[in-house]
């Protein structure tokens, strides 16, 4: 239904993640930002975790050659036919339609929805590409996709209000970090360095991991090896240099760094976000304050979704100078 005519960045498929094979040493791959990727979805009247493009920094070209309804999500110029046409809302294409997407303006990673999912092989029980394994490959300008069935009348022009569009510009943010499991391998002061510094991410970083730069981690006099133990997307290892890297989607799943601590889930995806030479900093949480932020961002995302239903409707408050946009039922 689509063919790719321009691709000057990391192009590829991805869903959900693979499940129940980390066990075998398979990553869990998957959307990088799962909470732009599933809005992306649901502007398309997809579920949630329906195969779409993922680009990193600077997004494709595509001609259309079948009718469709797109979304692409993202703070990136897009023109259809050569005419403007705003992110975070669904569109109508039509047979020979070209989609040119720009370059994004923040953020790291864009997505691209079609009604009805892309038709892929799932490998594993999911279409999502690593290709380190053979699991999938980037995409390449000349490639062909098809979508899966889907009824398309009444899902064009759904639109994201501004207010409820992730904001990925700022270049310092702070995430949530669990401690823990190999705190003996770290000096108090080492504990408080990385808690209490802003460390930079560098070009030296792509979605199996994000290294930092910043001021040296101490080391216990056990050092900063271990026997090899799990990793989760989100572990946050310091090698012997004092550096942290944060493993990403497509993560091996064990490792033989000490492990500070683990950025909670709830934060991940606006961590992956971050630029090279956009910095961070790590707040410790307890894993009730971790549950409470992922049990809200699953109740955020399913307001979204009912609103781009229309079971819910928006409405904008001024408070305190703020401008506020809440999502309530109808009636």
């Amino acid at each position: 239904m689509i063919k790719l005519l321009r691709v000057p960045s990391l192009l590829t498929i991805q869903d959900a993640g693979r499940k129940g094979y980390r066990k075998l040493g398979v990553p869990v791959s998957g959307f990088m930002d799962d909470y732009s990727a599933r809005i992306a979805n649901y502007l398309v009247g997809n579920p949630g975790d329906a195969p779409l493009l993922e680009f990193l920094l600077a997004g494709p070209a595509i001609k259309f050659n079948a009718s469709a309804v797109f979304a692409v999500v993202g703070d990136v110029d897009l023109r259809l036919n050569g005419v403007s046409v705003e992110p975070w809302v669904s569109y109508w294409a039509k047979r020979g339609d070209v989609l040119e997407v720009g370059t994004l303006r923040s953020g790291l990673y864009g997505y691209i929805a079609f009604a009805g999912g892309i038709k892929c092989e799932k490998l594993l029980g999911s279409c999502s590409a690593y290709p380190r394994a053979g699991l999938g490959r980037p995409l390449k300008e000349g490639d062909e996709l098809t979508f899966g069935y889907s009824i398309l009348t009444g899902k064009e022009g759904k639109h994201l209000p501004e207010e409820l569009r992730p904001d990925y510009s700022k270049e310092e943010t702070t995430v949530g970090v669990i401690l823990g499991p190999d705190l003996e391998h770290f000096t108090e002061r080492g504990v408080e360095i990385f808690l209490s510094e802003a460390y930079t991410v560098t070009p030296d970083s792509d979605r199996m991991g994000y290294r930092l730069e910043g001021k040296q981690i101490e080391h216990s006099e056990k050092g900063a090896g271990i026997v090899t133990s799990p990793l989760v997307p989100g572990t946050v290892q310091v090698p012997a240099n004092g550096k942290p890297i944060v493993m990403m989607k497509d993560a091996q799943t064990t490792g033989g760094y000490a492990r500070m601590g683990v950025v909670i889930a709830a934060h991940l995806s606006r961590f992956a976000q971050l630029r090279p030479g956009f910095s961070v900093r790590f707040e410790e949480v307890d894993i009730k304050t971790a549950r409470e932020e992922f049990l809200r961002k699953e109740k955020t995302l399913k307001a979204v979704k009912l609103f781009l239903m229309g079971k819910m409707r928006a409405y904008y408050l001024k408070a305190g100078g703020e401008d506020f946009t809440i999502l309530a039922g109808k009636g």
